[in-house]
């Protein structure tokens, strides 16, 4: 157990390192696509030719290693050129692949006669170039691939950390929106017209001491009612128009209250 989870963990650095370091994804694309080619010539060329010494296999290897060192100059033009115009990446890739896949199949050739002594390869020359070029193609063609793709990562990565700033202004804005509004609803409901309060209070004062303690209650309760509607009810949202009746009623009542036969209401509100 102690040593899965010791894998584990290794694993997952290794994982983290890898995908937040273009440095490192790009040496671990070139050991893998090296050794690959290595284990595809073991299994194609030396195993079906039944080339078993340790020459052979050496071999393999060097050419392995020989391509990895060779791509770095490719590596480089390849990056020199990547803000150029399409035309010359093209033109200058094409002629870097091709010297590069020569001076890996010249070394290729010299190594493999002096590890192996076989003699009468050079008339075979052609293939071997050829071979060279479609794998430096196949390699150009993984770099500009892992290049666009990392692009395309960075610009997503860049889009979501914009996305994410925007969202967190949007948030502050509407907080600050929600605070304004409440304290613009404190601020109206704390400010209720004093004039309209007062004269409520004075007419139910003046009812007490006419002893119409009926008619002073009723108005408490109006008042207390209409009081709460407006606590309430927040004055910028939007509410049925059955209840902004209700609260006018509300009011009138009061008002008709206070000021009795002079004060006369007609209402036509369709159901």
């Amino acid at each position: 157990m102690a040593d899965s989870a010791m894998s584990d963990g290794i694993i997952k650095v290794v994982h983290k390192a890898i995908s937040q370091s273009r440095i490192y994804q790009f040496w671990f694309l070139q050991a893998g696509f090296w050794l690959g080619l290595c284990l595809v010539t073991f299994f194609t060329l030396t195993l079906w030719y039944e080339q078993y010494a340790w020459s052979y296999i050496a071999h393999t290897l060097l050419q392995g290693l020989m391509g990895l060192l060779l791509s770095l100059p490719l590596y480089w033009i390849f990056m020199r050129m990547w803000d150029k115009p399409l035309l010359p990446r093209y033109c200058i890739g094409t002629i870097s692949v091709l010297f590069i896949a020569l001076l890996w199949t010249t070394a290729r050739m010299i190594t493999f006669i002096w590890m192996t002594d076989e003699q009468g390869l050079w008339a075979d020359f052609g293939g071997w170039y050829f071979g060279g070029i479609f794998i430096f193609l196949c390699w150009a063609g993984l770099f500009h691939g892992t290049n666009y793709f990392q692009l395309l990562q960075a610009e997503h990565k860049a889009m979501l950390e914009v996305e994410a700033v925007s969202r967190k202004e949007q948030l502050k804005s509407m907080k600050a929106q929600a605070t304004a509004r409440e304290a613009q609803l404190k601020m109206l409901r704390y400010q209720l017209n004093p004039h309209f309060l007062c004269n409520t209070l004075n007419v139910i004062s003046s009812l007490i001491q006419l002893q119409q303690s009926q008619k002073a209650q009723r108005m408490i309760v109006q008042l207390s009612q209409f009081l709460r509607y407006s606590l309430d009810n927040n004055p910028d949202m939007i509410i049925a128009l059955e209840k902004e009746v209700s609260a006018l009623m509300l009011y009138l009542e009061i008002e008709k209250t206070r000021f009795g036969e002079r004060l006369s209401l007609d209402f036509q509100v369709d159901e």
